[in-house]
């Protein structure tokens, strides 16, 4: 990869943890995720999110394996300099930006962030960004917001703070029918501007796997393409239903095999198995192929990493 390119990880499973508590940030790297975030923001009280800050740098060279990001506080709440500050060095992978709701937020962090770069000797531009879509007026300029490409690798959708933008008297109730608009727009706006399918937001229900399974299942759907875990019991759910069925990769390959020889012999529109097989079928089955073999890669670094010998 050349200095300054940004990379497009695998990410199935993208899971939390307060970047102030260390029980939970050393449960991160034998999670399985395929990218962790240590938290600056939501899950950290205000009176330790500036402490938080320095456990956090600290503590990314022992969280080798999965991508590894930190999320700062969003811009107005005066913290997010001093975070991207604290933050920014070479053991980051990625930023996690809350509550973008303008393209004009991510254009600030840039700036922010190309000082950092610069101080730490890092190629400009060279830090990848998740932004976070999480109220009604995010949702409204996502199209936008996903066309930042300096930095942008994903859009993540922030549910739970949507769902609360949507004013709906329920905590414990569903929010799939409030959320859907928003849920399936972001899909639509990540892959107009290019991106990979957005990462989905998080299901509540932390000890509920089938309520978990049945949420990641309508987010898989809709295009996402992966999803925000709040508990490590989540992620081996998270990346079995972001990852193609095996069923679907052995389809794949039939499909290829049977289309290459139909090439041969003149042909480029055959059936395979009762299914109608032309050429965007055909780039459908090399992407799941692609995908299953980034997933064995993903798998086989984080073993090799979390595990040093």
């Amino acid at each position: 990869m050349m200095a300054g390119e940004i990379p497009d990880p695998l990410i199935r499973s993208l899971l939390f943890a307060p970047a102030n508590e260390e029980r939970k940030v050393r449960r991160l790297v034998g999670s399985g995720a395929d990218a962790i975030v240590l938290d600056l923001e939501d899950a950290v009280a205000d009176a330790e999110k500036i402490p938080a800050r320095a456990i956090a740098r600290a503590a990314l060279p022992g969280l080798r394996g999965p991508l590894r990001c930190i999320r700062v506080n969003p811009l107005g709440t005066g913290l997010t300099e001093g975070d991207i500050a604290a933050a920014v060095c070479p053991d980051l992978d990625a930023l996690v930006l809350p509550k973008i709701e303008d393209p004009r937020d991510l254009e600030i962090v840039d700036r922010l962030i190309r000082v950092s770069e610069q101080r730490e000797g890092m190629a400009p531009g060279a830090l990848p960004i998740l932004a976070l879509v999480e109220t009604a007026r995010g949702i409204a300029a996502a199209d936008q917001i996903a066309r930042f490409r300096d930095r942008t690798i994903r859009i993540v959708l922030g549910s739970g703070d949507l769902g609360t933008d949507l004013a709906r008297p329920t905590i414990r109730g569903s929010l799939v029918d409030a959320l859907a608009y928003g849920r399936g727009g972001v899909v639509y706006s990540a892959r107009g501007a290019g991106l990979p399918g957005p990462i989905d937001g998080p299901c509540l229900h932390v000890r509920d796997l089938a309520a978990l399974e049945e949420d990641c299942k309508i987010g898989a759907a809709l295009g996402h393409t992966g999803k925000v875990c709040i508990h490590p019991d989540q992620v081996p759910v998270v990346n079995r239903i972001f990852g193609p069925d095996p069923d679907e990769v052995a389809y794949a390959r039939q499909v290829l095999d049977a289309f290459q020889k139909a090439e041969a012999a003149g042909g480029a529109a055959i059936e395979v198995g009762g299914i109608f097989i032309d050429y965007p079928i055909v780039y459908k089955a090399r992407r799941i192929l692609a995908l299953a073999a980034s997933i064995a890669a993903v798998e086989e670094r984080k073993a090799t990493e979390g595990n040093p010998a």
